[in-house]
C-alpha cells in the first residue's frame, strides 16, 4: 500500500502514514531495545509505519502499528482487494471481506454492551486464542522429525566433503 494515498473501502478510508515518534516514545523504545547511552546520540529522531482507517464522517477511526498482524494483512491485501494492484494472491480477500472487517472493528470499539456482553465477548476471544496455539506434538512424531533432520545434515556433511574433495583435487591439478 502507497503512503499517503487514501483508499476508499465502503464507507472508510484507508491511509497509510509515517508517525514520527515523540522525545519520551524514542526513549521508552530505546530503552526496551536497549540501545546503549554512548549510541544513542549518534541515532535521529525516528518514525513507524501506521495505517489509519477512517469513517467516511469522521466519527470514528483507528489506527494500527507497523508491529501488528493487521497492519501487514491490510497493507498486503487490500490494495489487491480494491483492485490497485495485481497479483497472484488476487481471490484470497475481496472489498467486501474488509468492508465487514472495518464494520465489525467499528461496532466493537463503539459499543459499550453490558456484562453478558463482555463476558461472550472474552470467551470469544479465549476460543480464538486456543485454537490459533501450536498443536501438540506426540513424542513419535517429535523422535521421527528429529530423525529426519539428523538424517538431512549427514547427507548434507556427506555432499560438503564431497565438495572439498573435487575442490582439493582441482587445487592439486
Amino acid at each position: 500500500m502507497p503512503f499517503g494515498k487514501k483508499l476508499k473501502c465502503g464507507n472508510y478510508l484507508v491511509q497509510k502514514y509515517v508517525k514520527t515518534l515523540g522525545k519520551a516514545e524514542l526513549k521508552m523504545l530505546r530503552d526496551e531495545v536497549g540501545i546503549p547511552k554512548d549510541m544513542r546520540k549518534h541515532l535521529q529522531r525516528g518514525g513507524l509505519p501506521f495505517i489509519k482507517v477512517e469513517a467516511l464522517s469522521g466519527i470514528w477511526s483507528v489506527s494500527v502499528c507497523c508491529t501488528t498482524s493487521i497492519f501487514r494483512m491490510i497493507d498486503t491485501f487490500l490494495p489487491v482487494a480494491l483492485g490497485d494492484e495485481d497479483s497472484e494472491v488476487a481471490n484470497l480477500f475481496s472489498a467486501a471481506d474488509f468492508i465487514h472487517m472495518f464494520n465489525m472493528m467499528f461496532a466493537d470499539t463503539m459499543m459499550v454492551g453490558d456484562a453478558d456482553y463482555y463476558v461472550a465477548k472474552a470467551n470469544a476471544f479465549k476460543e480464538y486464542v486456543e485454537r490459533q496455539q501450536a498443536p501438540v506434538v506426540s513424542d513419535e512424531d517429535e523422535e521421527k522429525t528429529i530423525d529426519d533432520l539428523k538424517r538431512d545434515e549427514d547427507a548434507k556433511a556427506v555432499v560438503v566433503d564431497m565438495v572439498n574433495e573435487l575442490k582439493k583435487e582441482a587445487d592439486d591439478d
